[in-house]
């Protein structure tokens, strides 16, 4: 019955799959992600409004993550987090494993775009950047629970960068007045 709980559990969070991986910069070590889109026919200005909205609808306090809003220079720099759940021994989900804090910053130039996630960690007493959970050395080291982080991780960023990057490529659609 035990096994069949932690089974569940880890259903329920994608775990089952051991496929995620969190992207690495090669020079830093650090978990980053990191895309420039092309987008034809957009000035800086009109890229940094989309970015701006987009902003606005995927974060519930847009005003409190960002940091820099800078359109004469084509940056938005932003600090957000999101919460992580932990798969007990027992099987229940305890939904209080802490938060993964990120920067994001979002730069435009005439038809094109870039964005660069990083200073992804852990939120601990010391800085824990979120590669670590793939260091079988560490002390403390649960392959299970780091696992689930990794798929609670690498899912969160997936959906936030398809939703960017998505939104730039097609902006907001534009409404009918049907009267």
């Amino acid at each position: 019955m035990k096994q069949l709980h932690v089974l569940i559990a880890l259903v329920l969070f994608g775990a089952t799959s051991t496929s995620a991986q969190i992207p690495i910069n090669e020079e830093s070590g650090k978990a980053e992600y990191k895309y420039t889109g092309d987008i034809s026919g957009q000035t800086s200005s009109q890229l940094y409004d989309r970015a701006h909205k987009w902003i606005n609808k995927f974060y519930k306090n847009p005003n409190g993550v960002m940091t820099t809003q800078d359109k004469e220079n084509g940056k938005i720099v932003g600090r957000a987090r999101f919460k992580l759940s932990r798969i007990e021994r027992k099987g229940h989900v305890n939904p209080n494993a802490g938060f993964v804090s990120y920067e994001i910053t979002l730069q435009f130039k005439d038809g094109k775009y870039r964005y660069v996630i990083d200073g992804i960690r852990w939120e601990q007493p010391s800085y824990y950047d979120v590669s670590e959970w793939t260091n079988k050395e560490q002390t403390g080291y649960d392959e299970a629970e780091f696992t689930s982080y990794i798929e609670q991780t690498t899912k969160y960023f997936d959906e936030l960068t398809a939703s960017l990057e998505e939104y730039m490529k097609v902006g907001e659609p534009e409404k009918k007045d049907d009267w």
